[in-house]
């Protein structure tokens, strides 16, 4: 049995096999579990089920309850001294928005991007009824407190309503804007784009700002026996408080925004390198293969170099080399010995293999390998420089050469394993090369 086959598959735990739990350092939390032992997701607010913020649709959904009965509960509280407006509008903060389940690639692709809307609730006649009674409820519950002893002074109840409206209007408008601007724009339109992406949610956030603005009028008004300078410090801060209550949802929806497009370029360039391995070895290996099909001992040993390469990528086994000369020359060896051409090296210093470095050399062997297929040269040269600043290494042949403005977006070779590759890395390729002139490739990487 190989070392591969003892590597659990993952189909082991689908098919039955127990999966032992990873442990985990003393004082590190843990996600809480459910008694069957998966573990309890965290709450969070469905767009496309909320009314207004989607919060008692979470906790409803988290919780195993009806949401009808959530929101009658914060309708309650609501009347009690807006103490559930506030909890309300505090869980509107704290619960992200849910990400939906995954669909067709092609449409999950335009949602990343911003081109589809991220999906809210479609309301219903009946919806529209029972918002209609739980909003005569919350009115009636209002004047029974307000009668009794439990009443909030007038302008304080005034104040809190318009303040909550306002919040609310500016939220929706921060939960449902388009990101797209966020992943493709730059400078400041990168970060005005969501707000500036249609006049309804300017004239939306106006109203919103406006009505937080009359809150704050109607409490600095209604102060007594205070001094103008206490009260303009009083309405300094209440306006400060406003522009930051109004305005966190649209920090907060940003920073994730840029995080996830960050993760997605991570994933894309994790991909490039995929593909990018893939073509300089399985590819390369599978066409000689197939050179090679009546030769049963030479396909056999392209095959065991090629288990030996991919299973030292996937499982991150050692390299060999430590600096950037040693690796140039394992990789000129294993192309002479694949490819029957001479490489000559030289080379004015050296420097550590980093993972930069190591994308220099795996670029640099695949202009060697396209030399040796496509140039019809018995003989590349490859030259190292290391300065202070700067890590040169320059591929040259003497073969046929071609036409680099006609070369087409399918040669992967050059595109994907040079210049992208070491672009990724940091660096940057220079290849020139005419038909008749031979092909020079000059990797260059700032140290």
């Amino acid at each position: 049995m190989t070392a591969a086959e003892d590597r659990p598959g993952p189909g082991d735990a689908a098919a039955g096999t127990p999966v032992p739990a990873v442990p985990t350092a003393p004082g590190v939390p843990t996600a809480p579990h459910r008694d069957d032992g998966t573990v309890q997701p965290r709450s969070t607010r469905p767009l496309n089920e909320a009314w207004l913020g989607g919060v008692c649709a979470g906790l409803a959904e988290h919780l195993g309850w009806s949401p009808l009965v959530l929101r009658v509960v914060f309708v309650v509280l609501g009347a009690v001294g807006l103490v559930g407006v506030a909890l309300y509008l505090a869980l509107w903060l704290v619960m992200p928005l849910q990400s939906g389940p995954r669909s067709a690639p092609g449409l999950e692709a335009g949602t990343r991007k911003g081109l589809r809307p991220g999906g809210s609730v479609a309301l219903t006649p009946v919806d529209y009824g029972v918002a209609s009674a739980l909003a005569l409820l919350g009115i009636g519950l209002v004047w029974l407190v307000q009668s009794s002893a439990w009443a909030l002074p007038a302008p304080v109840l005034l104040a809190g309503a318009l303040a909550a409206g306002g919040l609310a209007m500016i939220w929706w408008q921060a939960d449902h804007a388009s990101t797209r601007e966020l992943r493709t724009g730059s400078a400041w339109r990168r970060l005005l784009a969501p707000l500036m992406a249609h006049w309804t949610t300017v004239v939306a956030v106006g109203v919103g700002l406006a009505a937080l603005g009359a809150a704050v009028t109607v409490l600095v008004t209604s102060l007594e026996g205070v001094g103008e300078l206490a009260r303009m410090f009083v309405l300094l801060a209440l306006v400060v408080a406003a522009l930051a209550l109004a305005s966190l949802p649209w920090i907060l929806r940003v920073r994730r925004a840029l995080a996830q497009a960050r993760d997605d370029a991570l994933v894309a360039d994790a991909r490039a390198d995929m593909a990018a391995h893939l073509h300089d070895s399985v590819l390369q290996t599978l066409a000689l293969i197939q050179r090679q099909a009546g030769d049963a001992r030479a396909v056999t040993a392209l095959a065991r170099r090629q288990e030996r390469e991919l299973r030292q990528w996937l499982y991150g086994e050692s390299l060999g080399s430590t600096t950037l000369v040693e690796a140039l020359s394992g990789e000129i060896t294993d192309v002479e010995d694949r490819h029957g051409v001479d490489v000559e090296l030289v080379s004015v210093g050296d420097v550590e293999l980093t993972p930069e470095v190591t994308s220099v050399v795996r670029a640099a062997r695949e202009a060697m390998v396209n030399a040796a297929k496509h140039s019809g040269a018995d003989r590349i040269d490859v030259y190292v420089e290391v300065d202070p600043d700067l890590v040169s290494v320059y591929v040259r042949d003497r073969g046929t050469g071609f036409d680099l403005a006609a070369m087409g977006d399918d040669r992967m070779g050059v595109r994907g394993s040079i210049v992208e590759r070491v672009k990724r890395a940091g660096g940057r390729a220079i290849i020139r090369t005419a038909p008749g002139e031979g092909t020079e490739v000059r990797l260059e990487l700032p140290r």
